[in-house]
């Protein structure tokens, strides 16, 4: 069986997002008796894989009593594609087992939850990688773009652009200090925020680099942060730095800004 058609003249995404339960039960060639891990079935288990992969198989698996067989819960646009997707299934060829086909609808459904919280937490991540890239690439307009218009940023009291900024307005204020600090420290890549994302549902959390150079002197500081995401439509609604040492930034800052 080809991996890069694991079946033939059937659409690889479904388009009515309907269920149907595969029902499989030992064949001819079952052997009777066997366990499970006996049975002439990894074909088959590399059929479904590539269904899961797909996204066509939302879950599936053996009973494990003596009865033998077990389920696929399988997306199709029709009863009919159904049908070819088990009649296509190498264990049915080899009749090592027989199966049918049943209409399903799951009425309570975690995977489903599970999914769409993995997609709002892809679209999440996403949206703060481009904001680490117009930060990274002084894009003024991608930062702002990244911004609900409800924004709310929380930086570092102590810092000479700290404070709680609101709104678009109060975002560019906040970019503008912390550039008015920072930007004679980081020339050309030097910035090197090398973010590492973490998304779950509405949340993000990043934990980049704050790195800075004094080129006339060699003084140099590279020292790690954390940024909370709080998100909405894929927006970022709050946004919160978290500093390792705000006393170094500090220091560095009184050491080397130029008067």
């Amino acid at each position: 069986m080809s991996s890069a058609a694991p079946y033939s003249g059937i659409s690889t995404e479904a388009r009515t997002g309907a269920t149907f339960a595969l029902l499989y039960a030992p064949g001819p060639r079952w052997l009777p008796g066997r366990p499970i891990e006996e049975q002439d079935l990894g074909m088959h288990r590399d059929y479904m894989r590539q269904l899961y992969d797909l996204g066509r198989v939302l879950l599936g698996g053996p009973f494990l009593d003596h009865a033998g067989g077990g389920i696929a819960i399988l997306r199709a646009d029709s009863r009919q594609e159904a049908i070819e997707v088990l009649a296509e299934d190498p264990a049915i060829v080899s009749t090592v087992l027989k199966g049918e086909v049943r209409r399903w609808h799951a009425t309570f459904d975690r995977a489903q939850q599970l999914q769409k919280e993995l997609a709002e937490a892809r679209v999440n991540a996403h949206a703060i990688r481009r904001l680490f890239d117009a930060v990274d690439h002084r894009d003024r307009a991608g930062v702002a773009a990244a911004y609900d218009e409800n924004i709310v940023i929380h930086e570092a009291p102590s810092l000479p652009y700290g404070g709680d900024y609101g709104g678009h307005d109060g975002a560019l204020r906040h970019g503008q200090g912390f550039r008015a600090a920072w930007d004679q420290f980081q020339q050309n890549d030097l910035r090197g925020l090398e973010p590492r994302i973490i998304a779950h549902g509405d949340h993000v959390a990043v934990l980049w680099r704050h790195k800075a150079e004094n080129s006339e002197t060699g003084d140099r500081m590279d020292l790690p942060a954390v940024s909370i995401y709080r998100m909405r439509a894929g927006k970022i609604i709050d946004s919160r730095m978290f500093h390792f040492d705000t006393a170094a930034l500090l220091h560095f800052l009184q050491r080397n800004t130029l008067r």
